[in-house]
């Protein structure tokens, strides 16, 4: 069966049909935009522009290595602007808390949508010889009325600049009184861990790590001065020896001992004689007179020994006490043994020395581990005590250079000026937003009307619904009066 086409007049005749669908929705939201738009309160935004002048003083005097970015700056005047302090100081002398809490006021003025501080576009950074930095900021404030938002964006921009001036030179005070106190009670720790390092190190002194190595140089030199002390008393004890060997043989009256020096009777004439003469026998003759006088001394001393070695002990050794050589062995034994008990001495004291020194050597690391945690105590509490005086020292120049208005200083390069209209409702584009609602309601109400709506009111709607044959079609007759 053929199907009448659709024709696009057929759109007109669904408008016709459904024009109500349409107008109604459309002209309520209107209505209802216009009404909107007469009703709805009225928010005025004033702004104000704040510069900020870079310190006249270089930054390197108080420790800055760069200068804080725009970012960084915002952030800083939006905290001091969103103070309570401030807000409320503002709320006060405005009168906005009247006949309402303050902290009311000021958790309204604290929404983001109240107070806004935002960099600005229009002034581009100046560096010139004679012009210093600039950055702009903007503030604003937004009131129900334009004098109001006047009012209070100007307040605001005075008490900020106001408030700055003065609460870094506060701010710079406290910091330099802040690490004052911590600096003098750095000192004083510092102080007591000093006097507990230096009776500790006074209790263990010789002992010290720092010590060690003159410890071990004086053990070096004692154990040097043992081994010559051990070799010079070995031949002091030798020398005593022979000297006491010598003595005997001479008591004993033996020919075969050498005296050094001059004899005069006994044994030790003898020997000389004898010396004296196996000497010139090697340069002269038997017959020389110098032999000829040797031989009868030699006779002569023979004889005085043999009549010494008749008499008794006792005249013997006062004989030899009489002899000069005797004598001096005598005293060299003395001497020997006196060098002896000497080295001896010595010996001792420098073995007692050594063991000492071994012994403070050998308790150096047991010391060093006592000492560690005092020391390292004592260098960390120095190395903070140094850090705070550095830091005292740039807060001291920050605070001489606040007072004196050297850094950053904040001023008001464009006065709060009088809203001409109001930041919102914004009326023409509620106006717009309420046509577009009304003709999209309108739309949806005239389409589900005829989507639900089962009359037939043309032929292919017919033929689409009861797929029959259509035969003619009747027009519209218009009675005329």
């Amino acid at each position: 069966m053929q199907q009448t086409p659709f024709h696009p007049l057929d759109y007109l005749s669904f408008v016709q049909r459904r024009r109500w669908w349409l107008i109604v929705p459309l002209v309520l939201c209107v209505v209802a935009g216009v009404v909107l738009a007469i009703f709805l309160p009225r928010i005025y935004r004033s702004h104000s522009t704040i510069a900020v002048s870079s310190p006249k003083v270089s930054t390197e005097l108080i420790g800055r290595t760069s200068p804080p970015t725009r970012e960084d700056r915002v952030r800083a005047i939006a905290q001091q602007l969103l103070s309570r302090p401030l807000l409320e100081r503002v709320a006060r002398e405005e009168g906005l808390a009247e006949g309402r809490p303050v902290d009311a006021v000021v958790d309204e003025m604290l929404s983001p949508e109240v107070i806004k501080v935002e960099p600005s576009e229009l002034l581009k950074d100046v560096s010139t010889a004679d012009k210093p930095q600039l950055d702009a900021f903007v503030l604003s404030y937004a009131a129900g009325t334009p004098e109001l938002a006047q009012r209070v964006t100007s307040r605001l921009a005075n008490v900020f600049v106001e408030l700055s001036s003065t609460s870094k030179a506060e701010r710079a005070e406290d910091t330099s009184a802040f690490i004052g106190a911590q600096l003098k009670n750095s000192k004083e720790r510092l102080d007591a861990l000093e006097t507990r390092l230096r009776a500790a190190k006074e209790t263990y002194m010789g002992s010290l790590p720092e010590q060690t190595e003159a410890n071990l140089s004086m053990a070096a030199g004692l154990r040097q001065q043992l081994e010559s002390t051990a070799i010079a008393l070995r031949g002091e004890q030798d020398r005593l020896t022979m000297v006491e060997r010598q003595l005997e043989s001479m008591r004993q009256g033996a020919a075969d001992i050498s005296v050094p020096g001059t004899t005069t009777s006994g044994q030790a004439r003898l020997v000389q004689l004898q010396r004296e003469l196996a000497d010139a026998r090697a340069m002269y003759t038997e017959k020389h007179p110098e032999i000829q006088r040797l031989q009868e001394e030699i006779a002569q001393a023979q004889r005085d020994a043999q009549a010494v070695a008749k008499q008794p002990e006792s005249e013997r050794l006062k004989f030899l006490r009489l002899d000069p050589v005797y004598a001096q062995l005598e005293k060299d034994l003395t001497t020997a043994r006196l060098r002896v008990n000497e080295l001896r001495r010595a010996e001792s004291q420098a073995r007692a020395q050594l063991g000492i020194y071994q012994g403070r050597v050998e308790s150096a690391p047991k010391v060093e581990q006592q000492l560690a945690s005092l020391q390292r105590e004592y260098d960390m509490e120095r190395q903070q005590y140094t850090a705070l005086s550095e830091k005292l020292q740039q807060a001291q120049l920050a605070e001489s250079l606040e007072r004196r208005q050297g850094g950053e200083q904040y001023r008001i390069l464009h006065a709060a000026y009088r809203p001409g209209k109001a930041e919102s409702p914004n009326i023409p584009r509620l106006l717009l937003i309420a046509v577009a609602l009304g003709l999209g309601l309108g739309v949806a109400a005239a389409f589900g009307r005829e989507y639900f709506d089962r009359s037939v009111y043309d032929v292919r709607s017919l033929q689409n619904e009861f797929d029959v044959p259509v035969l003619g079609e009747i027009s519209t007759i218009s009675y005329s009066a």
